[in-house]
């Protein structure tokens, strides 16, 4: 589906990238883009669940390299256009909206710091098979 194709574009994957992120083959997704078939409506589901570019409820925020962050106010949480999600606690109900697009990309470069930290030191420990005690 056409739909597919847009949010698929707004995550910047190839399509090996996004079709490996759903557990498809790539050849499903061609096809899906193509019009040659259509996902089942439970996927497509999921699809719009899981990234937010696709509920019109969400703020957008543009950062650079044209990373888009979303707010959701109501749950107080952002997230980046490939899912992934973090809460906060804070009200910011009083905070400028050029502050808060810079704020939720620092978070999310803070976020994906860590993420590959923490990847490395798994590839470490399988390689080096550390014990910590």
């Amino acid at each position: 589906m056409y739909y597919i194709r847009e949010i698929r574009d707004s995550t910047n994957l190839s399509q090996k990238d996004f079709a490996d992120m759903l557990h498809i083959p790539v050849s499903t997704l061609r096809k899906w883009e193509q019009n040659q078939s259509s996902p089942p409506s439970y996927v497509l589901n999921f699809i719009r669940n899981s990234f937010p570019q696709t509920n019109k409820d969400y703020e957008e925020y543009l950062g650079s390299e044209k990373k888009k962050f979303y707010l959701d106010r109501n749950n107080n949480k952002v997230g980046d256009s490939l899912g992934n999600w973090i809460s906060f606690h804070e009200d910011i109900s009083n905070v400028t909206k050029e502050n808060i697009g810079i704020y939720i990309e620092t978070l999310f470069d803070r976020y994906y710091e860590i993420v590959k930290s923490f990847d490395d030191e798994l590839k470490c420990d399988k390689i080096h098979k550390i014990k910590w005690r």
